[in-house]
């Protein structure tokens, strides 16, 4: 078995354009590119201030099936030079509440994983340079076989 941890990326890095109200949210296959900030951003694989983007551990299953158990930690970021911290806030919990849906949906992730969920913590940001709301979302998974 390969470590599934890369096709769990491509997988997200394949959903996430597709789903309802993502249409204007930029998706970084890692760290954000140097440049301008969009308003609304995704990093997958990464998050700000942390030194990792994900876990794998092959563990034996049942049988012959090797398992995997990992996790992909990205990072929601919406913000606004105004003074709009529920904006921000019902913005970002609204693009996580439309990822959730899809992992939901389907748990393989497209047929990468035996199980998938989602979970989130909330890194609120309010100063002078405006409101910003970031959600790092750990993506769980469990892979059998691949």
């Amino acid at each position: 078995m390969n470590a599934a941890l890369p096709l769990v990326i491509d997988a997200t890095m394949t959903l996430l354009p597709t789903l309802p109200g993502w249409s204007d949210v930029t998706v970084y296959d890692g760290p954000q590119v140097v440049g301008d900030t969009p308003r609304e951003y995704v990093t997958v694989g990464f998050v700000e201030g942390e030194d990792f983007g994900g876990t794998f551990e092959p563990i034996a299953g049942l049988g012959d099936l090797l398992e995997e158990s990992g996790s992909l930690r990205s990072e929601i970021v919406c913000w606004t030079g105004d003074a709009d911290f529920p904006g921000m806030r019902a913005r970002a919990f609204g693009l996580f509440n439309a990822w959730n849906a899809a992992v939901q949906d389907d748990v393989s992730l497209g047929g990468v994983a035996a199980a998938a969920s989602l979970s989130g913590e909330v890194v609120p940001v309010q100063n002078d340079k405006g409101s910003a709301v970031r959600l790092v979302v750990t993506l769980s998974y469990i892979a059998r076989g691949v």
